[in-house]
């Protein structure tokens, strides 16, 4: 078993594995494979020279806290049926988790299909969106306030600025500029999608007609006049399209003007794991976030991490406030409180607050002092997730 960064040559042989588990169409993988995949962030399992196992580490930027972060984004994480059941997983994602605490890296994102397969390797849910199904036919009462138009490459940057604004208001959400949304033009495409702006409201729509269904994958708009002339132009589609999905963030404002809500089907979807890779430099990029640390000035807990996979981060830390610079520090000490790297990955995005951990873990409130209460409320502040990176 050889572990390794892929090379040119390898390509095809990841192709082919790729195809074999992913139900994807033949123009996706080709946009996949010339727009996206890069063998300096794909790593493979061979033996012989054949490939058997593979991932890629796609590069994103996401806004976590009104901080940047540079994450790999782990995809393709596929095995020829051949050496399934024989850890050669369990390999490849030791080895990738080694490899993105050795570059630097701060946290991760991961999306899976199945969490179980997941969880032991210390990524854990920190995402969510909420979808709507409805009859299309249900929009009738909302009207068109401008037209909508096709977007083209020359709208990348009008799409980036409608795209950034709507985020404003969410955390741990991509960071997309120019150059992101000529590739996602041209990935929305691969799968016969179309994506229409409307810029007189600073909004657009991407969506794809699955046969009778309109199935929209982002609808961003930034006030509720851009939202319901983007509902009436999915109406306009109800003689076409008998049903409607949409696929949005959980504080979504769809479910608080459409006329009869016991019409419409509103699901949660898990959508996105995460992981802390350094716990010691996230604390430490928290200096960065715009935390108010005269609350918690002068004070500290100690915890004990538990992470099996990145031994870096098992350990007991210090954290501390002083001089309202927020401090941490390995130290051979008790602990006041022990949390798993999957507890401190949903803190660390936000996903949880202090008081879902400690129900989830058992914890028992009393066994810590107020003010390490207070530290940790307002070091891991819950806020409202939202992401729709596919690959």
């Amino acid at each position: 078993m050889n572990i390794r960064y892929a090379k040119p040559i390898d390509k095809e042989q990841v192709v082919s594995v790729w195809n074999y588990c992913f139900e994807d169409g033949e123009d996706f993988v080709k946009y996949y494979f010339e727009n996206v995949y890069d063998e300096n962030n794909t790593i493979i399992i061979e033996e012989n020279d054949e490939v058997l196992s593979a991932l890629q580490l796609n590069k994103y930027t996401i806004d976590l806290r009104d901080n940047k972060y540079d994450v790999s984004y782990v995809v393709g994480v596929s095995s020829k049926p051949e050496v399934r059941g024989l850890g050669y997983m369990k390999h490849l994602m030791a080895y990738t988790l080694e490899e993105l605490y050795k570059n630097g890296e701060i946290v991760s994102l991961l999306m899976a299909i199945d969490y179980r397969l997941y969880k032991r390797y210390g990524f854990d849910h920190c995402y969510d969106q909420i979808q709507y199904n409805l009859r299309t036919d249900e929009l009738l009462g909302f009207r068109l306030s401008s037209k909508l138009r096709k977007a083209t490459f020359e709208d990348a940057e009008t799409l980036s600025r409608i795209y950034t604004k709507a985020m404003e208001s969410l955390n741990g959400y991509a960071v997309r500029d120019e150059v992101y949304f000529n590739r996602f033009i041209k990935e929305v495409s691969s799968e016969s999608g179309y994506i229409y702006i409307d810029e007189e409201n600073n909004s657009y729509i991407a969506y794809y007609i699955q046969g009778d269904t309109f199935f929209v994958r982002e609808l961003i708009y930034n006030n509720i006049s851009s939202l319901k002339s983007m509902l009436a132009y999915i109406y306009n589609h109800n003689t076409q399209c008998k049903k409607t999905v949409i696929n949005a963030p959980v504080d979504d404002k769809i479910k608080l003007i459409i006329a009869n809500l016991k019409t419409c089907e509103i699901k949660l979807i898990p959508f996105m794991a995460g992981r802390v890779i350094n716990f010691e430099k996230y604390i430490e990029s928290l200096n960065s976030c715009n935390i108010d640390t005269q609350k918690i000035n002068n004070k500290y807990i100690k915890i004990k991490v538990i992470d099996k996979y990145i031994k870096q981060n098992n350990s007991v830390f210090k954290i501390s406030v002083c001089d309202n610079k927020i401090k941490i520090q390995r130290v051979e000490e008790d602990y006041d409180i022990e949390l798993d790297i999957n507890s401190i990955t949903q803190l660390a995005f936000s996903y949880l607050n202090t008081d879902e951990i400690f129900m989830l873990n058992e914890i028992d409130e009393s066994s810590l002092i107020n003010t390490q209460k207070e530290l940790l409320n307002v070091l891991f502040e819950k806020r409202i997730n939202y992401i729709d990176e596919l690959v």
